[in-house]
C-alpha cells in the first residue's frame, strides 16, 4: 500500500480517483486542487477530512450499505464467540464452562441505521429482547437493562468518545460489549478498567481504525492478549458478497458522476 506521498504522486493529473486501501485522509491535505471526485467501495467517511477536501473542489461519493449484510451476521457471530467463549476453546481450553446464551437475553443497539436494525431482526431469532437507541434517546437509559451491548454508530464529531468510564459503568454488571464500529467511539482505558474491575464479563471488537496485521497498535497492544476480549481487524465487510458490491457501487458512482447526476455524494 502506498504512503501518503506516493498516493499524492500517483494522482497526479488525474480527474477522478477510486480508492480501497490507500491513506487517502493523510493525502487529501497534501493534494493540489484539479481532483474532482473520490469514489470509495465502502461507507465509513468519519476518518475523512471532507471540509477541506470541499474546499479544494473535491467531491466524496461513498458506498451506503454495501456490507450490511456481511457487518450484521459477524456482528451476531462475536456475540456468540464472545458470549459462548468459543475462542477459549481454541486456545486449548479444556474443562467446558457453563456460559449465557444469547437466548432470553436483552440486547441494547446503539445506532438505528441498516447494521444496527438487521442485528436486532437477526438477534430476535436467536430469543433476544432488542432495544434500539437512537440519538436523542437517554442513552444512559437504554444501557441499563442490557445483557448486551452492541455498537452500530458511525464515526462522527457526535459519536467521538460516547462511551466513556460513566457509560460503561451505566452498564448491567456482568454485561458485554460488542462492536463492529469505529474504535475512536468508545474509550479504551474505561473500556479496559470495566473488564478488568469485573464489572463487564467480556468484549468483542472489530476494531475499525486498526490496520490489519498492525498489533503495534495501542488498541492490540491493550486488548489483544486479554482473557475476556475477542478482538479481530475491522474484517466485518470482507464478505465476498460486499466486496462486490462495493466495488459495483464505486463504479456505478463514477458513471453517474461523469454523466453530470452524481449519487452518494458525502460533502
Amino acid at each position: 500500500m502506498p504512503d501518503a506521498d506516493e498516493l499524492v504522486k500517483r494522482t497526479e493529473g488525474a480527474d477522478i480517483l477510486c480508492v480501497d486501501w490507500a491513506p487517502i485522509d493523510a493525502a487529501i491535505p497534501k493534494m493540489k486542487p484539479g481532483i474532482l471526485l473520490v469514489s470509495l467501495p465502502f461507507t465509513g467517511v468519519g476518518f475523512l477530512p471532507l471540509k477541506e477536501a470541499a474546499d479544494k473542489g473535491i467531491k466524496f461519493a461513498n458506498s451506503p450499505g454495501f456490507s450490511t449484510e456481511s457487518v450484521a451476521e459477524f456482528g451476531i457471530g462475536l456475540m456468540i464467540g464472545c458470549l459462548r467463549k468459543i475462542y477459549q476453546y481454541n486456545k486449548y481450553q479444556t474443562k467446558p464452562e457453563v456460559e449465557p446464551s444469547l437466548y432470553g437475553k436483552t440486547l441494547t443497539i446503539l445506532g438505528a441505521g441498516r447494521i444496527g436494525k438487521l442485528v436486532g431482526k437477526l438477534a430476535e431469532t436467536f430469543g433476544m429482547k432488542v432495544v434500539l437507541w437512537k440519538r436523542g434517546d437517554s442513552l444512559e437509559g437504554a444501557l441499563k437493562p442490557a445483557d448486551v451491548v452492541y455498537c452500530a454508530l458511525p464515526l462522527s464529531e457526535e459519536t467521538r468518545n460516547i462511551l466513556g468510564e460513566k457509560q460503561f459503568a451505566a452498564m448491567k454488571k456482568g454485561a458485554y460489549f460488542v462492536t463492529t464500529s469505529h474504535n475512536k467511539i468508545y474509550d479504551h482505558d474505561a473500556l479496559l478498567k470495566a473488564l478488568d474491575n469485573g464489572h463487564l464479563a467480556g468484549a468483542a471488537m472489530d476494531a475499525e481504525g486498526t490496520n490489519i496485521g498492525d498489533y503495534n497498535s495501542e488498541l492490540y497492544q491493550k486488548f489483544g492478549k486479554h482473557p475476556k476480549v475477542l478482538l479481530t481487524p475491522h474484517v466485518g465487510s470482507k464478505s465476498d458478497y460486499a466486496i462486490k458490491r462495493g466495488y459495483d457501487m464505486m463504479i456505478d458512482n463514477v458513471e453517474a458522476f461523469v454523466k453530470g447526476k452524481p449519487i452518494n455524494l458525502v460533502n
